[in-house]
């Protein structure tokens, strides 16, 4: 099963501006978690797993709900949730669950479910619950599989790059690579070598791993240009098309991204404002990242807003949007959330004066509104 961010994304902050009026409703706040995954499944060695929880707003609390199991350990620690999954020596596959609520009921349950595969039977004296081929990413790390034989085993491989551990007694085999800096994507085969009837057999794996320049995640790093088709321009709360004709002068399209914590966090620098740094989740499951419009920037009340559109009104909202790659990594793709009765066309940057008067802060394009477009980042090319 492939892993990653499962997440339910929900308007945090809406506040609303009417057409042809001033005046501006209470805003609606509606909260939401994100959880790295949706389901926790084990082999029969069972093992450890973390499942995050990130809540939006940041400050929001959660209480973990667990349905009790004599296999497995469910507990809360920081920033998620810990499953624990003793080794399965049964013929059953075994199932249960944990739910995360909230204690104010904010937002419904989020559910998990836990499942561990049952214990395997040698077949024909041999069996090995290794992938027929396994690709490390630029960064090395590892790769474990079990390997289970009546007979005695060989296991070996030509690599340098490659280093291999075998625990004969639980049948474990490690594989780990350190990080690839050549510009070469380095391949292998390892090999398992057992008998059958006296007779001699073999499996084999094919080992590879990449290069940073194919990695998706530095493919991330460099400069970018905020593209849509055409654009709004409301300095006094005037709107004004313009066709869109990008200035490479005009910072509040152009902006940087630069590397977080590698595989987890990626940096936007002068995000529609200059000296301004955001934060951002890189999403290993789309090569993407997830933006939080409305997070606050610097010691200022400074906050990223998307703007809709909706039949009779405006209206600014906080929410978090996955930036999802194309196939060559050229092109980055808002994928707006949905939000009954609205239809998004772009986003800007506001703060609030001493009196608490909304301002702006040089974000003041948008899309236009019939219709919008994508909304995406394009690679900069000076």
């Amino acid at each position: 099963m492939k892993k990653g961010f499962i997440t339910s994304r929900i308007v945090a902050l809406l506040s609303f501006l009417f057409l042809g009026s001033c005046g501006e409703s209470e805003p609606i706040v509606v909260y939401s978690l994100t959880l790295s995954e949706s389901s926790v499944v084990f082999d029969a060695e069972g093992g450890e797993r973390i499942v995050s929880v990130t809540p939006y707003p940041e400050n929001e609390s959660w209480k973990l709900n667990v349905v009790e199991s004599d296999w497995v350990d469910v507990v809360a620690v920081d920033g998620g949730v810990k499953v624990t999954a003793e080794r399965n020596i049964t013929s059953e596959v075994r199932t249960t669950s944990f739910s995360i609520v909230s204690p104010e009921s904010k937002f419904d349950p989020y559910n998990v479910t836990i499942s561990q595969e049952c214990a395997e039977d040698v077949v024909d004296g041999f069996t090995t619950s290794a992938a027929e081929s396994y690709t490390f990413d630029s960064e090395g790390g590892e790769y474990r599989f079990t390997v289970v034989s009546e007979s005695k085993l060989m296991i070996e491989h030509n690599a340098e790059w490659l280093t291999m551990e075998y625990d004969m007694r639980s049948g474990v085999v490690t594989l780990s690579a350190e990080p690839n800096e050549g510009e070469e994507r380095l391949a292998t085969t390892l090999t398992i070598a057992y008998e059958m009837d006296g007779e001699p057999q073999s499996v084999e794996i094919a080992v590879e791993q990449q290069t940073r320049a194919e990695n998706p995640y530095y493919k991330l790093v460099g400069r970018w240009l905020i593209s849509a088709s055409k654009w709004f321009y409301s300095p006094n709360g005037s709107l004004n098309s313009l066709d869109y004709d990008p200035n490479p002068s005009d910072y509040y399209l152009i902006f940087d991204i630069e590397q977080g914590e590698y595989g987890k966090t990626l940096v936007m620098k002068n995000f529609l404002y200059p000296y301004t740094s955001l934060e951002v989740r890189y999403d290993a499951a789309t090569g993407g990242f997830v933006i939080p419009f409305g997070w606050t920037v610097y010691s200022y009340n400074v906050f990223f807003y998307i703007t809709l559109v909706g039949e009779r009104q405006f209206a600014y909202a906080a929410a978090e949007v996955d930036v999802v790659p194309s196939e060559d990594g050229t092109i980055l793709t808002l994928n707006m959330p949905t939000v009954s009765g609205y239809n998004w066309v772009g986003f800007g940057l506001w703060t609030y004066d001493e009196e608490e008067n909304k301002i702006a802060l040089g974000s003041t394009y948008r899309p236009t509104m019939f219709p919008m477009g994508n909304v995406t980042f394009r690679k900069y090319e000076e």
